[in-house]
């Protein structure tokens, strides 16, 4: 199974939510020989002036070879054959932080991922199952949430807009809090991410 690992957290390896995507990774492994491909967006270079040029002029021909357009390609690529795809990232000010953003640009692209047509956009690609893994320091869901969440809508919406809308979020919140209740967060959601493996298991078992 391939699968592609999105990190989009300032903490890198040391975030909570990366711990949860090696929980994940790791029950994975033990059920089929996994390959992992993993993306670093915090660095991620946004779109430039070529692909803002191609995207206008979709019927002209753009080299593709370098540039921000040579990226979008390569993680188009890397989504397209991706089996499952792990989110790891942060709600930075009740939305996505920049690099996801940036790493959005680059796969929601006109006649690559989604095609425009008369009643509006049409996803390209195959549905696939996608955990979209997220920390706050607010709460923002629930009767006690203190904070919008533009975050799950946004990404649920443009997923769907290139044809992936088998999207499952899971979310560690209050990471402002002790040391024991994050942890207790973490194991507890945790629990709750393998259990919803568990419960797909066969299908993700016959990508």
């Amino acid at each position: 199974m391939k699968i592609l690992l999105i990190n989009s957290s300032p903490r890198q390896q040391t975030s909570s939510t990366y711990a949860l995507a090696q929980a994940l990774l790791q029950r994975v492994s033990t059920l089929t020989p996994v390959s992992v491909t993993e993306e670093n967006v915090t660095r991620l270079a946004q779109v430039d002036s070529e692909y803002s040029i191609s995207v206008a002029s979709i019927e002209q021909q753009h080299d593709e070879s370098t540039g921000s357009l040579a990226v979008s390609n390569r993680l188009i690529d890397d989504l397209i054959e991706a089996d499952l795809v792990i989110v790891a990232s942060p709600m930075h000010n009740f939305s996505l932080p920049s690099g996801l953003k940036s790493w959005v640009d680059h796969v929601v692209r006109a006649q690559k991922t989604f095609a425009i047509t008369p009643t509006g956009k049409l996803g390209l690609l195959d549905d696939k199952p996608v955990y979209v893994l997220i920390s706050s320091g607010g709460r923002f869901s629930g009767n006690n949430a203190y904070q919008p969440d533009f975050f799950t809508p946004y990404m649920k919406e443009v997923l769907s807009t290139i044809g992936i809308k088998s999207v499952s979020f899971f979310a560690i919140e209050s990471t402002v809090s002790s040391h024991e209740v994050i942890e207790n967060n973490i194991e507890f959601i945790r629990q709750k991410l393998l259990s919803h493996l568990e419960e797909h298991v066969i299908k993700i078992q016959l990508l």
